[in-house]
């Protein structure tokens, strides 16, 4: 009897790894291996206590290949391994560890991990495939000695964690070995998520995975589990996917805050706590796209310069929040402490979503790094709250007179509209519903959806303290339409009384003229400054396959303030940005167009702040960005007085793809202003302080990186500005 396959991952660098006991050298298959928009690199190798090292598996592109184990009669396997997070998203996909059975002939051995970390065993006998799975969950981001033993003479299989039996069957009647390649963190039958990306893969670290010829017994096995009981705690900054990793993507923002890898959605629950503002946002730590939802955390001192934290909260095994955690908000409750409100979703059920309620671990913590998620829910959609499984994103907010809070929720009422319902409490714990904040008649206003996700209700004010309600909300379509989803604003009143808002108008403004690039809306009134303010996320629009080879995909936009001033609505850059600044590489004023083209044309960064001023006239101007010294591509933002027309032609953007036009309507009285932000593919454009155009542009050339002004010669510039901005990620020295 004897061990006949040992990973044990010795080599601690690298993108291959050789097998112990057959001597096959294994290529780590991992996107960033031949990377296309950075510099190539090896998976991450981590220093072990046991074995030398762990491979870091990243959930999407990280997996082996071997040639087929022969495997006959009894067999044991081992694996320590500390999982990042569970595939909780894809109902029965389960996780691969180690997996050489084929489903056709229904032949062969598997080890996985299912939905929220039981371990799961798969035998075959040619007839059926046997599936044994524990109650027992592994814990994440702590590594787990995980052993399976089948018994060919007793027809028994045994599952331990960490020493101790957790389940025993004699429920087979035979095993019959399968004849195809042996696969490490990856299903040799995937779950097709889509064309490009694969369901089943692991994700966190993996010290090494062994196979016995025989069947282990419990001494056995507490025995090794023994010589490696007290070494599973791992540091996070170990196991947490490493920020570093894509700091020299050549599209990649660098001072927008943004996950360390993978795929983000909106950020939300902005909250000011001992120092620290806190935010929160839709997460998925397996890969580059849209699954998996958990609430990644972000801290700062200023809202500029972001630190990641581990992620806050995980979908839950149990009735509550098994297929995910969605967004929510956030808010100070009794006793100074913080609550974070979250949408739950259990996709087994009709009514499937609600608001449920966490809290911080630790109240002394400034960074609230750990949450204790409840296990009940605090609201729950009844059958007279329209569409089900469309009621979701609770916004929470505290009275500014009384110890009161009110959870605003969207959804929509069929043949009615998108509707927003209100609730009220005195403790953060018991909400009383009080029916309708707001809605709409879908059939007159069909553009603006189904129904609401993402509903905020903020105050704004004027310099002379005139205080209205700007409500904002993203439009969501639960059927097929010829609408598009965009992000809109009433200006109106909140009565307090009747718990209602009352919009000046009958109809909303975008939020933004970037068509969908801005979206995902939150927001607070930060206490230090009484500013409002609201996050929202800056949508990519580059193909699935790109953002595989990326491994990233959206981040936060830029923090904008909003006012009032005349009645209406305005819009800026949060003031704190200031401290990007790097150095000021122009600062003219009263220049012809040639002058100033003269004073930019050496300017080249990918990470730009520019503010100019036309004087007032009624001729197009505008600049050209992100250019290439051949002229070949360019994204051009132009302002039309005589039309009262903005916008972003992108159609010259990428000369290997169509681009668009995006604006709208600016009536101006004055000269055209425009604020940007230019970090690598993101672009961020406030006109005038009334409208802003988030977009993105992601050239081919390496050097599409200058700007020009455009406009007739006999136009002069009134003023202009140009940063060089800095990143807020602290490069480290990268080791292969």
């Amino acid at each position: 009897m004897s061990l006949i396959y040992d990973l044990p991952f010795r080599e601690g660098k690298g993108n291959q790894t050789k097998e112990a006991i057959r001597g096959n050298i294994l290529p780590i298959h991992y996107v960033f291996n031949h990377a296309k928009y950075k510099a190539s690199c090896s998976p991450n190798w981590v220093e072990s206590p046991v074995s030398g090292y762990a491979v870091d598996f990243d959930g999407y592109s990280t997996y082996i290949k071997d040639q087929p184990l022969e495997v006959n009669g009894s067999f044991s396997i081992s694996a320590f391994l500390a999982p990042r997070c569970f595939e909780a998203c894809h109902g029965d996909v389960p996780t691969t560890i180690i997996d050489q059975i084929n489903q056709s002939s229904q032949q062969g051995f598997a080890l996985s991990i299912f939905r929220h970390g039981e371990v799961q065993f798969e035998l075959g006998d040619g007839r059926n495939i046997y599936r044994f799975r524990t109650d027992r969950q592994l814990e994440l981001l702590t590594k787990s000695f995980l052993t399976v033993s089948y018994n060919q003479e007793e027809l028994s299989v045994t599952i331990y964690i960490n020493g101790k039996k957790e389940l025993e069957s004699t429920n087979i009647k035979y095993f019959r070995p399968a004849d195809i390649a042996l696969s490490i963190g990856l299903n040799n039958h995937p779950f097709e998520i889509s064309e490009v990306f694969k369901g089943g893969m692991f994700a966190g670290l993996i010290d090494f995975i062994k196979v016995y010829d025989h069947a282990l017994t419990d001494k056995d096995i507490q025995k090794e589990y023994d010589k490696i009981r007290d070494k599973r705690s791992v540091p996070l900054e170990d196991i947490d996917l490493d920020e570093q990793k894509l700091l020299d993507d050549v599209h990649r923002p660098q001072y927008h805050a943004i996950p360390p890898q993978h795929w983000m959605n909106e950020p939300h629950a902005p909250f000011y706590y001992k120092g620290k503002y806190h935010l929160f946002y839709q997460k998925n730590a397996s890969g580059p796209y849209f699954s998996h939802l958990h609430w990644g955390h972000w801290t700062s001192d200023d809202l500029v310069f972001w630190e990641n934290e581990k992620t806050a909260l995980f979908p839950q095994k149990g009735e509550l929040s098994p297929s995910g955690v969605w967004s929510g908000s956030a808010t100070i409750g009794p006793n100074n402490k913080p609550y974070l409100f979250y949408t739950f979703a259990n996709f087994n059920k009709k009514y499937n979503q609600g608001v449920a309620i966490a809290r911080p671990e630790n109240v002394e913590d400034p960074h609230l790094v750990d949450w204790k998620m409840e296990p009940q829910g605090a609201i729950y959609q009844t059958d007279q709250q329209g569409i089900p499984s469309q009621f979701r994103d609770p916004f929470v907010w505290k009275d500014e007179t009384e110890e009161k809070w009110y959870l605003i929720i969207g959804g929509g009422v069929k043949d009615k509209g998108p509707t927003v319902w209100i609730y009220t409490s005195t403790d953060c714990e018991h909400w009383d519903f009080k029916g309708e904040l707001f809605s709409v008649d879908s059939s007159l206003y069909p553009y603006l959806g189904t129904n609401w996700e993402l509903p905020v209700l903020l105050p704004v004010r004027d310099q002379q303290g005139q205080v209205k309600y700007a409500f904002i909300f993203m439009s969501f379509f639960d059927d097929e339409s010829k609408y598009e989803v965009d992000t809109y604003y009433y200006l109106g009143e909140f009565d307090k009384q009747k718990v209602q808002f009352i919009p000046d108008t009958i109809e909303p403004e975008l939020m933004d003229y970037g068509r969908f690039k801005f979206s995902g809306p939150s927001g607070f009134v930060d206490p230090v400054t009484n500013k409002t303010i609201v996050f929202s996320i800056l949508q990519g629009d580059r193909e699935e396959q790109e953002e595989y080879e990326a491994g990233w995909a959206h981040h936060a936009g830029l923090p904008i303030e909003l006012f009032l001033e005349n009645q209406e609505l305005r819009i800026q850059p949060l003031e704190n940005l200031a401290s990007l600044r790097e150095e000021l590489l122009i600062h003219e004023s009263n220049k012809s167009i040639e002058e100033a083209n003269h004073k930019v044309k050496n300017i080249q960064d990918k990470m730009l702040e520019i503010m100019i001023e036309f004087e007032e006239t009624e001729n197009l101007v505008g600049l050209e960005l992100k250019k290439d010294p051949a002229n070949q591509e360019k994204t051009k933002l132009l302002f039309d007085k005589a039309n009262d027309r903005v916008w972003l032609d992108r159609t010259e953007s990428r000369k290997d793809k169509e681009g668009d036009i995006q604006g709208g309507s600016l009536k101006l009285d004055e000269g055209f202003k425009a604020h940007i932000f230019i970090d690598h593919s993101a672009m961020e454009c406030y006109l005038n302080q009334k409208k802003m155009i988030s977009s993105r542009a992601s050239p081919v050339s390496s050097n599409s990186d200058y700007l020009s002004i455009v406009g007739n010669t006999d136009i002069r510039i009134k003023s202009i500005k140009i940063f060089r901005l800095q990143s807020i990620w602290k490069q480290k020295e990268m080791s292969d």
